[in-house]
């Protein structure tokens, strides 16, 4: 079984390395460690612009990385999304270019939406600091991919960051934008899973919150509730019955 500290110990070592003015920022588990809510990742996830990939190509190989795959999806406009999996002992680590693709509902956000206006952030790990200062994608951002995904961690992960100012309307904006049935069917999955009791006592515990039956902890799920209807239920779209 891999040591997560282990592995932790060599992500820090690549990510000190960070190359500079490399139009990428951070997302995914690592991103919500920028954030507050260090957590173990089971491989790092890097969105560059697309044309950037093959700087990124030649910096993971200097840094012994190898490709293991790449998924290829065209998009109606805009350069195709790509998912480039490689690793390096521990470490696994997926460079998305062109925007990211939910699976589910094949909506892509655009590069150019999720790389704008990134946090600089020097992350604290559950294993220790990384002294380099990061770009990693804004909150706005990091709530649109999450949500996007939709599991049970990503929830719990939105949830554990709900009490940080965040600019809601933006994110609903991207998915005004983005809107097709297949999203608004995913978008409205999402928030019905907000509503089930277990998701909130699951998060509670993996977050070490406390008893589903403390007043804070019910206030903070209603607060991340509507904070999550606020993004997901645009004029028209259907609420689902709590």
């Amino acid at each position: 079984m891999c040591d997560p500290d282990a592995r932790e110990q060599q992500v820090r070592c690549l990510l000190e390395s960070w190359p500079e003015g490399s139009d990428a920022v951070l997302v995914g588990g690592y991103a919500v460690a920028a954030y507050g809510r260090a957590r173990y990742s089971v491989d790092v996830d890097i969105a560059a612009l697309d044309s950037t990939r093959g700087a990124w190509t030649r910096w993971l190989r200097e840094h012994g990385l190898r490709l293991d795959r790449t998924h290829t999806f065209s998009t109606v406009r805009g350069p195709p999304v790509r998912v480039a999996r490689w690793h390096r002992e521990l470490v696994g680590l997926d460079l998305m270019t062109g925007g990211i693709r939910d699976r589910d509902s094949r909506a892509v956000v655009p590069e150019e939406w999720i790389l704008r206006k990134p946090a600089r952030v020097s992350i604290e790990l559950l294993s220790g600091r990384i002294r380099a200062r990061l770009p990693v994608v804004r909150l706005e951002g990091l709530w649109a991919l999450k949500l996007l995904a939709g599991r049970d961690t990503d929830l719990t992960d939105l949830f554990g960051l709900s009490s940080r100012p965040v600019d809601l309307e933006e994110v609903r904006s991207l998915f005004d934008s983005l809107s097709t049935p297949s999203l608004e069917r995913k978008l409205s999955a999402v928030r019905s899973r907000v509503l089930e009791d277990k998701l909130y006592t699951d998060s509670l515990s993996r977050l070490r919150l406390g008893s589903p039956s403390q007043r804070s902890n019910k206030a903070a799920w209603r607060h991340f509730g509507d904070s999550v209807d606020s993004v997901v239920f645009a004029k028209g779209r259907p609420r689902p019955s709590r």
